[in-house]
């Protein structure tokens, strides 16, 4: 052996094919396979529409069936973009290359495509034509026969085609076994289909869609299929960006677009390092192709129509594919000890916030589940979208001495509770939110029902339940002296009837004369009593009676009589082809003097007529049990009672602070040494480091107080908190005896939101309900910020 032959000048480093079996052992779920080559489709189609207007884009995935599945069946992913030349299809599917730029792009042929059909199965082909071509060409990467012969080389295989044919197919095939046995599973293929209408949400959707907020949250309109069957985005249901809440005497838009310009950048195509200034050449990579790009962070924050318990929170996107969804990490703060504490939601464990941002600019792991959270882009989106100080405004003028004014902070204190009512946008039934019923429309909206693509039904529920709890609007006013003086003066439209939209007495017609009488027939009866009645809004449903499912609905009237056989009914009942009509009247004696709710009484008088047509066996009570348990929202627990009690004692707490910070040493010296002391105990349990003496000096100690301290003020100085300054009963107006009055109603509601606090809980219904009334009640009292 020669010298040189012992010393070689290089060493030849090209990897065994084994290598690229070895990837496949990267952990990526079925749909995460299918998504790296529909990256590289959707790129494709997003840039040949931009340059063929005509084309309809198109991408198939098909996939065997649980019945069909074998280790010899295919999974392929096609697409009607404009195919690859033979150089192309090289760059495309050598491993560790890209045909791609590092920016601007879903896909990155290269690794990402070998990954993840080496996850899928050992053979892979990719077939690929041009329009005018006149044939397919098609590589067949099979990894077992290139591990045999220790070569990257890989077989084209020819094939004449339509010239006007044109795109790209990859099929994969000997699938690995954890596949088949995945597709092997009946809900497979709906999952798959679920899962890239979550991830593609973007690029599938309508920008021109029916549904609420279409055109605010945006989409390319691009079609996917899976086994034929077109895959549907996963449109989130928000209100519609014109509605709006009061807050802080503005109004706060349901849904706002989010648009933050930044300085253009320079980036390397090749690694994805970002610099400030130009460089020739990477100093990671040491790449020349660095270039200038625009960066900017958009997109949207909204309120759902319903709130849920884990449906909710943003999507994060690079290039319009849903990194994350549900992301709630913009609702948690990091205090200056380093801390973590989880500011929404804060009612029940229910939120309802959601949005998207589009970071395009931000880097990602190799596998696409998430963003660099450590990157100075993603902090910087953090600093612009959710800022850096408590969502909580008093939180954050008690640590910083200035709020929150970040977009976040906004959507956070305009809707982070829900109560039922146009207030917080939220369907309720008069009585309680009705959030299954409120779940169960938007599901229907998910499926695509026309009924429900808009806001209407949730915002009419949130509409009746504000009617059917404050009652029906007044009458309008009768005719004044100053009516009767413009009417002398010839002015009569200008009166108080022509404000309320009726004419005036010189523009009303003349009675026309008096028809001849008839008996009014029963459709006239109930026509007459729904021109007066507003639908309980979670009663439009079906509901099972014994064995028979009928549409059920109840309507609340006001100012019509409801007659039976010529005697006023507290409800009458119409049931015609399998439809219940309920008609209860707001002014019958168990609503008006004992509080029952117009579902009760429906209920309750009800029963006997239906258990009787839908031959129900069992009792009227097992009957009226049978479809309250089809109302959930209905039900009152102990939970829910505390739940609702302590939003109103830090509602209570965040309104006082405002009024102590005023003049503290008075709040203070009003309050006993019991409620001192438990102030003080309970701020050095929830903030060790509080300055309590500073506290006290400028009123922050409102803040740890209990329910003690605030009924201490409102017994000793209730010139302090009544008459609108934390609560609107009018006190100083009032004789002393009045007064007295007054100090102790709101006492006793406060002795009772002690008691929802601090009490065991409790487990008897109408007692539960008692508190829940109270807490109403409470509510209504307190001066909203």
């Amino acid at each position: 052996m020669t010298e040189t032959e012992t010393r070689p000048g290089t060493l030849n480093l090209t990897p065994s094919p084994r290598i690229l079996e070895m990837i496949a052992e990267v952990d990526l779920q079925l749909h995460q396979c299918l998504c790296e080559l529909i990256d590289n489709c959707l790129d494709e189609l997003v840039e040949a529409t931009r340059v063929d207007e005509t084309l309809e884009p198109r991408i198939d995935v098909t996939l065997p069936t649980a019945g069909k599945v074998n280790r010899g069946a295919k999974v392929v992913v096609s697409d009607n973009g404009r195919g690859m030349s033979p150089a192309e299809l090289r760059y495309a599917l050598s491993a560790g290359t890209s045909g791609k730029q590092r920016f601007g792009s879903l896909g990155l042929f290269g690794m990402g495509f070998n990954i993840a059909t080496a996850r899928l199965g050992t053979v892979t082909e990719v077939r690929s034509g041009r329009r005018g071509d006149d044939h397919w060409i098609t590589a067949t990467i099979d990894l077992r026969e290139m591990q045999r012969r220790s070569s990257y080389e890989v077989p084209l295989r020819y094939e004449r085609k339509d010239p006007d044919e044109h795109g790209t197919l990859v099929s994969v095939t000997n699938l690995r076994d954890d596949v088949v046995v995945k597709l092997k599973s009946a809900s497979s293929i709906r999952e798959v289909s679920r899962n890239l209408g979550r991830i593609y949400t973007y690029m599938l959707r309508d920008p021109d869609g029916p549904h609420s907020g279409a055109q605010l949250m945006g989409g390319l309109n691009q079609r996917l299929y899976v086994n034929s069957r077109q895959v549907p985005p996963l449109v989130p249901c928000i209100w519609d960006p014109t509605r709006s809440v009061m807050y802080k005497a503005a109004e706060a838009p349901a849904a706002k677009q989010i648009h933050v310009p930044l300085t253009n950048a320079f980036a390397c195509m090749n690694c994805g390092r970002w610099y400030t200034s130009r460089y020739d050449r990477c100093v990671d990579c040491e790449s020349t192709e660095i270039q200038e790009r625009e960066r900017r962070i958009v997109g949207w924050l909204g309120v759902q129509r319903f709130a849920d318990k884990s449906d909710f929170g943003l999507t994060f996107l690079r290039s319009g594919r849903a990194i994350t969804t549900r992301d709630r990490s913009l609702f948690d703060w990091e205090g200056p000890d380093g801390d973590i504490e989880l500011e929404y939601p804060i009612e029940l464990g229910m939120g309802r916030i959601v949005g998207e941002i589009h970071l395009d600019h931000a880097p990602v792991n190799v596998r696409k589940t998430n963003f660099d959270t450590s990157s100075p882009e993603w902090r910087y989106m953090v600093e612009k979208v959710r800022g850096d100080l408590p969502l909580r405004p008093q939180l954050a003028k008690r640590l910083f001495n200035r709020e929150n004014d970040s977009p976040m902070s906004r959507f956070f204190n305009a809707f982070r509770e829900n109560k039922p009512g146009l207030r917080y946008l939220m369907p309720g039934n008069g009585s309680t939110a009705i959030h299954n019923e409120a779940k169960r429309w938007a599901q229907k909206f998910r499926s695509g029902d026309p009924e429900y693509q808009t806001d209407d039904k949730w915002y009419e529920a949130a509409a009746d339940h504000d009617r059917v709890k404050n009652g029906p609007p007044p009458e309008p006013a009768p005719p004044s002296d100053e009516d009767d003086w413009l009417t002398g003066e010839g002015l009569g439209h200008l009166g108080t009837g022509a404000a309320d939209g009726h004419s005036s007495s010189q523009d009303q017609k003349q009675p026309e004369p008096a028809a001849e009488t008839r008996p009014e027939t029963e459709d006239q009866r109930f026509a007459r009593y729904r021109e007066h009645a507003t639908l309980l809004p979670d009663t439009d449903r079906e509901v099972r009676l014994g064995t028979a499912q009928a549409v059920f609905r109840v309507y609340v009237t006001s100012g019509v009589e409801l007659l039976k056989d010529g005697h006023r009914q507290p409800a009458v009942v119409r049931i015609v082809a399998g439809e219940v009509e309920i008609y209860v009247d707001s002014d019958t004696t168990l609503i008006a003097r004992y509080g029952w709710s117009p579902l009760n009484v429906a209920l309750v008088c009800a029963a006997p007529q239906l258990k009787s047509v839908y031959s129900v066996s069992g009792s009227i009570d097992g009957l009226v049990t049978s479809i309250l348990e089809q109302f959930p929202d209905r039900r009152v627990d102990s939970s829910a009672v505390r739940s609702r009690a302590e939003m109103l004692l830090e509602g209570l707490r965040d309104r006082l602070a405002d009024l102590t910070s005023k003049d503290a040493a008075t709040f203070w010296s009003a309050l006993s040494g019991q409620s001192k002391r438990a102030a003080e105990s309970y701020a050095i349990a929830v903030a060790p480091d509080v300055d309590w003496k500073a506290a006290v000096e400028n009123g922050e100690f409102a803040r740890y107080l209990g329910v003690e301290g605030v009924l201490d003020l409102v017994t000793s100085g209730p010139e302090l908190v009544l008459d609108g300054g934390l609560f609107r009963t009018t006190y100083a107006a009032l004789g002393e005896e009045t007064q007295a009055d007054q100090v102790a109603r709101v006492s006793a509601f406060l002795t009772d939101l002690k008691r929802m606090v601090m009490g065991p809980p409790l487990q008897n219904t109408l007692e539960l309900s008692r508190l829940l009334l109270t807490a109403d009640l409470l509510d209504a009292e307190i001066v909203q910020a």
